[in-house]
């Protein structure tokens, strides 16, 4: 299975997620697996899936059976709550140039503490995927699960460029402290570290360290604004080369409840990136504007997103370092106790930072995907799915397993999923 990752993922999603927003868990009809939406509650699903995928470079069509479960868990805790999230499973395929058989694994977990004046909060998100993930909750295409929301904001890598087969695991750490100085304004300080790893030779490994710190003034009731200052230190590691660079940036940022239903936020700001010690030649200092656009739109039966982002981040394992521009939107609709659809969508485009030969091609990725869900009763659902991941580079050749070219999935599938377990609240 030739899953391809986007890093900013943009969804597009036609019907309420599977499992009706701002709804009540046990009033809910069964669509598959739902995270926790009240706390002290948890939640899981097994899941049975028969893919084929075509357009994946050779004539023919591959196929792909896979086993999978997730689990959500939300603490009874009001003031510190703690959220965990897991999906994997095991994938048996006779695409080209994969193993017959993979394993996937996703587990992201958060634990909020707060005090009178303080709130702290840590996340960690870690994966292991046979490629990049593309959309879903697993990130493999296919499985049933676009449109599932994590409960914690735990982030791993970015990885805006889809690649082939090549076994990866990511992993981001996050802290945050927000003091509050008054009813209005807080001063809020955050710590990342964040890691990609190849099993196999031919890409590229990063490590990255962000800090952040800036205050936030609380306008109104329905709008408030923030600015910070960004440091960021990469290194990326590959073919031989070792490429150290740093960005400084400054960030304001503007959101809005426009409506009870509609909100709105906005950032911009300008950064420098520079290449470090043996880096200086191949990435040069340069000075660019960055930032991000927002509208969320929730209503109990139905969502809807759209979000465009410029970012820097360490190039997806397939070039030293990247800029990437990305547009991304997610419609949602429960049409009714027994269906629900969802639709995602994404488009990027990363242009390399450093000049290295065979490394400093500029991709364009364009992955979206379909899910029609049926109950079948209190504890079953099915589901048909369909995903399409198409990418191009231009550029000089490289060595590295980035994905050329147009794949599509079919897939239906059918889970079991029993009612949600409400702990003592």
């Amino acid at each position: 299975m030739k899953s391809c990752l986007m890093v900013p993922m943009l969804m597009l999603m036609v019907g309420a997620t599977a499992h009706g927003q701002n709804q009540p868990i046990e009033n809910q009809p069964s669509f598959g697996f739902s995270l926790p939406k009240v706390e002290g509650t948890m939640t899981y699903a097994l899941t049975g899936t028969e893919a084929a995928m075509t357009g994946f470079g050779v004539s023919g069509v591959a196929y792909m059976t896979s086993l999978s479960g997730d689990l959500g868990y939300l603490s009874s805790s009001v003031s510190d709550p703690f959220s965990l999230v897991y999906s994997g499973g095991y994938i048996y395929t006779n695409q080209p140039g994969y193993p017959p058989n993979t394993t996937f694994q996703n587990l992201a977990a958060s634990q909020v503490v707060t005090t009178k004046s303080w709130t702290f909060m840590l996340e960690d998100a870690f994966s292991y995927l046979p490629d990049s993930p593309t959309m879903g909750l697993s990130g493999i295409p296919g499985l049933g699960d676009i449109g599932v929301v994590p409960v914690q904001n735990g982030i791993e890598p970015g990885r805006s460029i889809f690649s082939d087969f090549a076994t990866q695991w990511g992993n981001g750490l996050t802290g945050e402290a927000t003091w509050k100085l008054n009813g209005n304004l807080s001063m809020v300080g955050s710590g990342s570290w964040q890691v990609l790893r190849f099993t196999s030779a031919g890409n590229i490994n990063s490590t990255e360290e962000l800090a952040t710190l800036g205050p936030t003034y609380r306008i109104n009731a329905n709008s408030s604004v923030s600015a910070d200052v960004i440091y960021t230190y990469s290194t990326d590691t590959g073919d031989g080369l070792v490429l150290p660079f740093t960005t400084e940036a400054i960030s304001i940022q503007y959101q809005r409840q426009l409506t009870p239903l509609l909100s709105f936020t906005v950032a911009a700001g300008p950064q420098r990136t520079y290449g470090t010690g043996v880096a200086e030649a191949l990435l040069p200092a340069e000075i660019s504007m960055v930032g991000s656009a927002g509208v969320v739109y929730q209503r109990k039966m139905s969502s809807a997103s759209l979000s465009f982002s410029r970012a820097t981040d360490t190039g997806s394992g397939m070039v030293f370092g990247a800029m990437v521009d990305t547009v991304a939107g997610t419609l949602s609709r429960q049409f009714n106790r027994a269906w629900a659809g969802s639709l995602t969508g994404s488009w990027s485009k990363s242009t390399a930072l450093g000049q290295v030969p065979g490394f400093d091609l500029d991709y364009d990725s364009t992955a979206y995907g379909a899910q029609v869900t049926r109950s079948l009763g209190k504890d079953w659902s099915t589901y048909f799915s369909y995903s399409y991941v198409d990418q191009t580079a231009t550029g000089s050749a490289t060595s590295s397993s980035a994905f050329a070219g147009t794949e599509q999935t079919y897939a239906v599938g059918v889970t079991f999923s029993p009612a949600a377990h409400h702990f003592a609240q």
